[in-house]
């Protein structure tokens, strides 16, 4: 018993000392074999499919090759003692080869095997593999044997899991190791409790201009000296927040509390895409100025021509024409500028907005060109109290531009409805009407900027393609959100969504 025990525990040191699968096998069936004084032995490692993965042969007596050994290993899993071990689950002693008509004799065989005992590696009644051993001789292993052989088998199906376990962790650590130190943004992760830095990145460490590895487990402040930095890691997760270093980059923190790791925060360098936005503002001033003259000249010049003579019918109807393709125009380029206005503002003038008085304005404002239309314009705004923070110029613009395209959009004899609501955090402003309704695949792209969710043969409603870019925008710059649910030949509901202002204070 205590020489038993002895091979266990140095079985147990071999399988702890070393994760290397290859080498954990082979001092595990080297042992086992000295300890029972067999005269070869195996493990056969199966995937799930019980297939033969891994095998490791110790042989005493006779040499085989390797396409031999694979060859041989087949036929003993479908026609063998292995195969019978396999399908049962259980381990086994075979007394006598020539007597057993469970043990396959292989041609040619360089050596004699009379007796065999085998046990299976079963884990969480999964089969992983198979410990064989045998000898030359019949009846060299007795029943007596095999507890110890289960136990040997037990001890390496655990650490065959675990090694399993092992490998994968290693590889996944490798592949999100090589992912984070290959990108281009700077990542950073500290502790949540002391801010100490446990992992940076190759382009953080470029950004903060450290030397590879000399931050570990150091307190960020010392690392960087940059202040700006030092604010990224304490932003609240999920804010959005540009930071300008003074070399002039500009960074797009990302801020994520990763829970029993601590916080992580990703710095994306946008600087780039600041300078081609900055460059298409421009553009967009520049092109909108030099177009307008033009226009003018056109529009002065029909004016003209209007009072040299007579003109004819259609002479007078081409007039009109271009008249209203430069009007368009002209349209166009205020929408234009107005977006880009818009996109580039940084302050603002604000107070508190009474958003039932901004409704009634605009449906005053619209009535007359409801009633050119014979459209029913109504609005539902019972309470008075509600509130919102912002620029009322441009809360106006927003509502008045929803409530045109629903009376544009709307045919005569239809409805468009004003409704002013609440839910807990939000004030709610519903623009709908019984419009002809925009099909379900042009959603999502509807807020987009000259999109337009009709194509041109199915109706005569001009416009720029801008006023939902506009609207969304100036939403957006009052942090708020606006969504839009359609039917076909039913109408359209515009919804926007801004924070509620009580006391002083939003919610």
């Amino acid at each position: 018993m205590q020489e038993q025990l002895l091979l266990l525990n140095q079985i147990s040191d071999e399988l702890n000392k070393d994760l290397d699968l290859d080498n954990m096998l082979q001092r595990v069936i080297d042992l086992t074999v000295t300890h029972f004084r067999a005269s070869s032995g195996s493990i056969m490692l199966f995937d799930d499919n019980r297939r033969v993965s891994k095998y490791i042969l110790q042989r005493q007596h006779g040499n085989i090759s390797d396409d031999q050994a694979s060859r041989i290993l087949g036929q003993v899993l479908s026609e063998g003692f292995a195969g019978w071990v396999l399908e049962h689950g259980r381990g086994d002693v075979i007394f006598e080869t020539q007597e057993d008509e469970r043990w396959y004799n292989y041609p040619n065989q360089p050596y004699t095997t009379r007796s065999v005992i085998a046990s299976p590696l079963s884990r969480r009644n999964r089969m992983l593999g198979l410990v064989t051993i045998t000898h030359q001789d019949p009846h060299h292993f007795r029943k007596e044997d095999l507890p110890l052989l289960n136990a040997i088998a037990g001890q390496a199906a655990i650490a065959l899991e675990n090694a399993q376990l092992f490998y994968q962790t290693e590889l996944e650590r490798t592949k999100l190791s090589a992912i984070i130190n290959s990108t281009q943004d700077a990542i950073v992760v500290t502790h949540p409790e002391n801010n100490k830095v446990l992992l940076m990145n190759p382009a953080a460490e470029k950004l903060l201009r450290v030397k590879r590895g000399s931050w570990y487990d150091r307190p960020f402040e010392e690392v960087s000296s940059l202040d700006s930095l030092i604010d990224i890691i304490n932003l609240e997760p999920e804010s959005e927040q540009e930071f300008k270093l003074p070399d002039g980059r500009i960074l797009l923190p990302s801020v994520i509390d990763v829970p029993n790791v601590g916080r992580l925060a990703l710095m994306h360098d946008i600087s780039a895409l600041k300078a081609l936005d900055k460059m298409r503002s421009e553009f967009v001033v520049a092109f909108t100025h030099d177009l307008a003259a033009p226009l003018a000249a056109i529009k002065g010049y029909i004016e003209l021509m209007k009072l040299d003579g007579s003109l004819s019918e259609q002479q007078v109807e081409d007039l009109e024409s271009i008249r209203m393709s430069v009007d368009q125009m002209r349209t166009l380029i205020k929408d234009l500028q107005e977006l880009t206005r818009l996109e580039t503002l940084k302050n603002m003038l604000t107070c508190d907005i009474k958003l039932k008085d901004t409704l009634q304005k605009s449906c005053q404002a619209f009535q007359p060109m409801a009633e050119v239309k014979r459209i029913r314009l109504s609005l539902e705004a019972d309470l008075d109290n509600i509130v919102t923070h912002g620029n009322p110029a441009l809360i106006s613009r927003a509502v008045d531009n929803l409530v045109e395209n629903a009376i544009k959009y709307t045919e005569p004899d239809g409805n468009v409805n004003i409704i002013l609501s609440t839910n807990d955090q939000e004030a709610l402003i519903t623009v709908k009407d019984t419009g002809p309704g925009i099909p379900s695949q042009k959603l999502p792209n509807i807020f987009e900027k000259f999109f337009r969710a009709h194509t041109p043969g199915e109706n005569e409603v001009p416009g720029s393609g801008l006023g939902l870019s506009i609207v969304k925008t100036i939403v957006e710059r009052h942090n708020g959100r606006i969504w839009v649910e359609s039917e076909v030949n039913v109408g359209s509901t515009f919804t926007i969504a801004l924070p509620l202002q009580i006391n002083g204070s939003s919610i």
